[in-house]
Parts: structure tokens; C-alpha cells; sequence
């Protein structure tokens, strides 16, 4: 066997070595993403201090881990303020790849996922009630669970006689003590046909208000 050819088959060898001991290296294993708090399902509705992770696939420097505070809402990279309370996981999904897609990006591939919900019992806000209500003043209310106007309203003795159901008002004002906004909820709707679609969350430090009709029949 001559010593070129004694070179060249050592030379394979060792190449071949090589790959194969490159192939057979166990490679680490992908970080799983963080799994759901026991009992929680996409379904269920986000309140207050649970933690939050967002992402957007096209926009890494997005990425943000967040808590929803007692107020219901969260600080969004490039969105600021969102107010989460009372929805799902999926549709602050949907809602914030179409703002983002609308403002920001071709394409927004959003990822939120809840992974951590904190003990019931922490979170204890207020609500104001005016107008036409059986019980007016400041009703307390357990930020953990989903409140609506409905709920609350049935849960303080109902509507008046000549309240306006029809035209139910939240006034709320930004967290950072901003913009006040104001939302109407047609409460026959949802009280009288079942449409609790049309319901609304409240959230600590919403005004309640029931104006009266115009006429009452």
C-alpha cells in the first residue's frame, strides 16, 4: 500500500469521525414556553395581577412582561395603555395584532400568554353608582372576578323605576390620570334579551350612571 494512499484513508477516517461524533452529540433541548397556572384556560377571563408575557415575532425588542394592574389594564410596547380586564387571552390577541398591523407593522405575529395569576383574595377596588340606581354611592367590588355593569347594577338592588336602561353610561378615566372616557351600555339588551355580548366590564374607579327617560310610559 503505498504512503499516499495510506494518507488519504487516514484522512477519511478521521472526517468521517468527525461527523459522525457531531451528529451523535445530543443537541440541548428548546426551552419549552411557560405553562398556564393550574386551571386556567384561554377562556377565562384576565383581571388584575395577573402576569402577562407579550411578543411579536416581526418586532423582538416588543417583548415585554407585564401585570395587569387594579385598574384592568396593561402598558404595551408601542400601544401604551390596553385595557385587558374582563377578556380572554385570545381576544387581547386578536386586538392588539390589528392595531398593530393598522399602525405599525405588514404583519404582526402576537403572542401573549398568562403565567402567573395571583391569589384571590389580593385585589379590592371601587366603583360609583349615580343616577337612577335602587343603591347610589361607592359600591366595593373583587377586582378577581369579571365584573360587568350588569352584574354589579343586579348584585345593588337593580335599576330604578324611571331609569333609562337603554342608555346605561361607565365615565373612566385613563390610568395615568389622562383622557376621560365614556362607554354606553344598552342594559334592556342584555337583561331583558340575553345579549350578554353587549355587556361591559367595569373597572376600579369607573362612574356608573343611570340617566332617566325622557318619558315614561
Amino acid at each position: 500500500m503505498s504512503r499516499e494512499y495510506t494518507r488519504w484513508f487516514l484522512a477519511t477516517l478521521l472526517l468521517g469521525g468527525a461527523g459522525w461524533l457531531a451528529a451523535a452529540e445530543p443537541r440541548p433541548a428548546a426551552t419549552p414556553p411557560p405553562a398556564q397556572p393550574a386551571g386556567v384556560t384561554a377562556e377565562v377571563p384576565l383581571r388584575p395581577g395577573d402576569r402577562l408575557r407579550f411578543s411579536v415575532l416581526e418586532d423582538p425588542e416588543a417583548a415585554a412582561d407585564l401585570v395587569v394592574n387594579a385598574g384592568g389594564r396593561i402598558d404595551l410596547p408601542l400601544l401604551g395603555l390596553w385595557t385587558v380586564a374582563g377578556k380572554t387571552v385570545d381576544q387581547v390577541t386578536a386586538e392588539t395584532r390589528q392595531a398593530l398591523e393598522a399602525d405599525y407593522l405588514v404583519r404582526a405575529t402576537v403572542r401573549l400568554l398568562l403565567v402567573e395569576r395571583p391569589d384571590r383574595s389580593i385585589s379590592r377596588g371601587r366603583i360609583f353608582l349615580a343616577g337612577q340606581m335602587r343603591k347610589v354611592g361607592v359600591v366595593e367590588i373583587d377586582l378577581t372576578e369579571p365584573n360587568t355593569v350588569g352584574r354589579v347594577i343586579l348584585a345593588n338592588g337593580g335599576l330604578a323605576d324611571f331609569a333609562d336602561a337603554r342608555r346605561i353610561k361607565i365615565i373612566r378615566r385613563a390610568a395615568d390620570g389622562g383622557q376621560v372616557q365614556t362607554l354606553t351600555v344598552d342594559l334592556e339588551e342584555v337583561l331583558k334579551k340575553g345579549r350578554i355580548d353587549r355587556d361591559m366590564p367595569v373597572l376600579d374607579g369607573d362612574f356608573v350612571i343611570a340617566d332617566a327617560k325622557l318619558v315614561n310610559w
